[in-house]
């Protein structure tokens, strides 16, 4: 049975929210529709060229919208209907950071997990069923050392765990993990 063929927006945007400046930028965006980046700057404690950069990265992604206000340009939180995992992602965000004092540790965990095509590939095969080693090595098309190594960051974010000679998923237990597994 073949993998369909993966979703390189989703892989690149577990990316894009995998890092805590791009994290903290997008949650500042959320909270505070409206800011300038000197101001999104100021707020995450970054210079004014790391958050464009980082901002832009964000655009890139779908998950906010640059828009001219007179001679400002600022940020909304605004879904890109192109990038069609950007709306689900941010209305998850958005429930996650209700308040200004809000922040969620597990945010960058969860996406670190599936910040890689092969860890996408991975955790869409053991969606479906239990698989050892030897099944996913031979489904996938690679070594088990390579293997190996993406194993471990999905155990270590805590999308799967072993049991015997068996990976298998683990059941969601945050928003943000439930809405990238509907994703797949």
């Amino acid at each position: 049975m073949a993998t369909p063929p993966l979703s390189p927006t989703l892989w690149r945007t577990c990316r894009v929210l995998s890092g805590r400046v791009r994290l903290d930028l997008l949650r500042h965006v959320i909270l505070r529709p409206g800011l300038n980046v000197s101001e999104l700057a100021k707020e995450a404690g970054v210079g004014i060229s790391d958050a464009s950069q980082e901002l832009r990265r964000i655009q890139s992604r779908g998950l906010i919208r640059r828009t001219s206000r007179g001679p400002a340009i600022v940020y909304t939180p605004v879904s890109d209907p192109l990038v069609p995992s950007a709306a689900p992602l941010l209305r998850v965000l958005k429930y996650l950071w209700p308040t200004e004092r809000s922040d969620d540790p597990h945010i960058e965990r969860i996406a670190k997990g599936l910040a890689s095509e092969r860890r996408v590939a991975l955790v869409r095969i053991l969606s479906k069923q239990p698989a050892s080693m030897e099944e996913l090595s031979g489904r996938l098309r690679t070594a088990p050392s390579n293997l190996t190594r993406h194993l471990a960051i999905l155990r270590q974010t805590g999308w799967l765990f072993r049991e015997g000679r068996s990976y298998r998923l683990k059941p969601p237990t945050h928003p943000l993990q439930a809405a990238l597994l509907d994703m797949l």
